[in-house]
């Protein structure tokens, strides 16, 4: 199985707030948290933030409303991280309903830990996919958010394009609590 074009769509655009600034001005790019993602990586703790962009009026962790179906996209960077876009954890799930109702109907992860031009590893093409549990979800204006916990296979790709390595694998676990945006 490919990578969806939605997804593919999804994956790019949770990159996109960053790849739109030039790397020179990314350290002069206001931020403040929103929100943490915390896991387990191949045995490896990972501490994350979910990020504001006020500038830009956006945020690393946002959705957008398609009929029904909610996508919430939310990407973790590792404050400790030599640059920005290293040590990347995302998240992409895709929501019926809200609050206790809320229904799960896709997920899946992602870990980018030296960024968008090395290899990567993903839940998806046959890695098994991500089991992603909501405990908390809301998306009243001003006040929308996202809480759970996740648990995934993730394998090794050497670019978008390329086939997924199921001997290169990660297991991955934690959780996550983070204010959210409306996309535009």
């Amino acid at each position: 199985m490919k990578l969806s074009p939605m997804r593919l769509l999804c994956a790019a655009g949770l990159f996109g707030l960053c790849a739109a600034v030039p790397l020179s001005a990314l350290a002069r790019v206001q931020t403040s948290p929103i929100g943490t993602v915390k896991a387990v990586i191949d045995g490896k703790d990972y501490a994350g933030e979910t990020l504001a962009v006020p500038s830009e009026d956006s945020a690393t962790a946002h959705f957008r409303t398609f009929g029904p179906v909610t996508n919430l996209a939310i990407q973790a960077q590792d404050p400790e991280a030599e640059r920005r876009m290293h040590n990347v954890l995302t998240l992409d799930i895709s929501v019926m309903g809200e609050g206790a109702g809320a229904q799960i109907t896709a997920s899946s992860a992602s870990y980018w830990p030296d960024g968008m031009n090395a290899q990567f590893y993903t839940s998806e093409e046959g890695a098994g996919g991500a089991s992603i549990t909501l405990e908390a979800f809301s998306l009243e204006s001003g006040a929308a958010q996202a809480a759970g916990s996740f648990e995934a296979t993730l394998c090794a790709k050497e670019s978008y394009f390329a086939e997924i390595d199921l001997e290169d694998c990660l297991p991955v676990e934690g959780v996550f609590d983070t204010a959210l945006r409306k996309a535009d």
